[in-house]
């Protein structure tokens, strides 16, 4: 099987139907015109009016229905798309994602999909958003797994579009192509937050990052600890400093627009596993501090889909790599450490480690890729899954021109984020005693906006900066990462430099 999980291609099957089964998404509020039926009806013997008339198809946006026939295909599944009037793009991702469980449960190898009742909807492109979601919903992460052919999903799964009118078929095949692209890109986030710590740590994503550098002609810098030593990076240093691999930083470039100026940089906390450090953390639940590097993954992740998709763009990711372990090199509590910026950080908390290596990526971002807006990503505090729980990230951001463009780019790609204060206020709960400032406040007040008012010190003046704190959103409460981010960041990319 590929590396993440169960391929989908798509390819125009005009009005014809002769794959394993049809697939046929309909809205159910209100009943489907007999017109809109009338076409696919030809190729299933009467099934899907059938299938209406007894109120076979579920409320619930995502419910499936499935009957046989004498005829080719034999197999007929409906995907109710629910209520008309509700329905937007996160049902649609959602009831692509339904029926590729279902093909795949099924170890079917192809599929007809009827897009009439897509097109008939609202939604801003249907057909390719329906692909995204059954992309998506293939994704499997099985490489540590011994071989059962009994068991195994379909390596491939084809699936022919199909309509009643040819005309619906004019650019909708090349799109949803476009969206493979772009959730190949999710899915390699997903497959590399799931590789566990024995295999990833600082030293081997870095190899990573320069195999992905390779095969899309990115440029990869690593920075390693002894060049960071020299750059004064205190953070990263210190965080990395325990464990057997050391720290480093990732710096990929994306040239989409050689002749403009303007760059984007992501930065991406990769923390490759957190034990917490001498603020260790309760063992129930460590084994997904694997998750701790998905903000630095996501940022991979997202250049690789602005090299597949051909952004117009100039985009810079530097990823902040390292290990927080517990040994006799170890940073301790009470350590005063001296950031990369000049400035001194008390640690009162080892297991606030994020914003450590993250102030030392921020600072080298803006000295040497000199970005014109940037946004950081991390699994920074639990106190985000708090607030947010797992339906939006944590915002926090200096320019409101930039919150507001993230803001609206959530809601198209349903990867919300909700926008939280950095109010002077909160300075105070950072304030340090024998230093400038501490990494930590020890209270349980604001912990998110803690965070963001830590970063916020390593931001220069003037430069629109935006920090996402994803710890809600990078997996779900079946442990499954989510590769989230990697939508909205490009839509962001796409609409802006569009």
């Amino acid at each position: 099987m590929p590396n993440n999980g169960v391929v989908f291609e798509f390819v125009s099957g005009g009005a014809g139907v002769a794959e394993d089964v049809l697939i046929v998404p309909l809205t159910v509020k209100p009943k489907p015109a007999i017109q809109l039926l009338a076409h696919a009806d030809e190729h299933c013997d009467g099934a899907l009016t059938e299938l209406i008339e007894l109120n076979a198809l579920g409320d619930e946006c995502g419910a499936l229905a499935h009957t046989t026939r004498g005829s080719r295909p034999r197999r007929i599944l409906t995907v109710s798309l629910g209520d008309a009037k509700k329905l937007d793009a996160a049902g649609v991702w959602k009831a692509g994602s339904a029926a590729a469980r279902w093909l795949v449960a099924e170890k079917l190898r192809s599929a007809s999909l009827w897009i009439d009742g897509l097109v008939a909807t609202e939604v801003e492109r249907p057909v390719s958003t329906f692909a995204g979601g059954l992309a998506y919903a293939g994704f499997r992460f099985h490489e540590l797994r011994s071989a059962d052919e009994d068991k195994q999903p379909p390596a491939k799964v084809r699936v022919s579009l199909c309509a009643g009118d040819p005309g619906y078929l004019t650019g909708r095949v090349e799109r949803a192509r476009e969206m493979l692209k772009l959730v190949d890109a999710i899915n390699y986030v997903r497959r590399i937050a799931h590789r566990p710590p024995n295999l990833v740590n600082p030293t081997t994503l870095a190899a990573e990052a320069r195999r992905l550098a390779a095969r899309h002609k990115l440029k990869c810098t690593i920075i390693s600890a002894a060049q960071a030593r020299k750059l004064n990076m205190g953070g990263l240093l210190a965080v990395g400093g325990g464990a057997a691999h050391a720290p480093c930083l990732i710096v990929m470039e994306y040239r989409g627009a050689p002749r403009q100026r303007g760059v984007t940089a992501l930065v991406g906390k990769a923390v490759t596993f957190d034990t917490g450090g001498y603020s260790i953390k309760p063992a129930q639940g460590m084994e997904t501090m694997k998750f701790d590097k998905c903000g630095g993954v996501t940022v991979l992740g997202v250049l690789k889909a602005a090299a597949m998709l051909k952004l117009q763009c100039n985009v810079a990711g530097v990823i902040a790599a390292a290990e927080n372990a517990i040994s006799q090199t170890a940073y301790r509590p009470s350590d005063i450490l001296r950031m990369a910026s000049g400035k001194t950080v008390e640690v009162t908390n080892t297991d606030a480690e994020g914003r450590l290596v993250l102030a030392d990526a921020l600072w080298y971002a803006q000295k040497f890729c000199k970005p014109t807006a940037m946004i950081d990503l991390a699994t920074l505090t639990g106190g985000v899954l708090v607030a947010l729980g797992r339906a939006a990230a944590g915002l926090m951001c200096n320019n409101d021109e930039l919150a507001a463009a993230l803001e609206e780019c959530g809601r198209r790609t349903n990867e919300r984020v909700w926008r939280l204060p950095l109010w002077d206020d909160y300075r105070e709960l950072i304030k340090g005693r024998d230093s400038d400032i501490k990494n930590s406040s020890n209270k349980r007040h604001a912990h998110p906006i803690v965070g963001g008012m830590f970063l916020r010190e390593f931001v220069n003046e003037g430069v629109p900066w935006a920090h996402l704190d994803i710890a809600g959103t990078a997996s779900d409460d079946d442990e499954r990462a989510t590769g989230w981010g990697v939508r909205l960041l490009v839509d962001y990319l796409q609409r802006r430099f569009a």
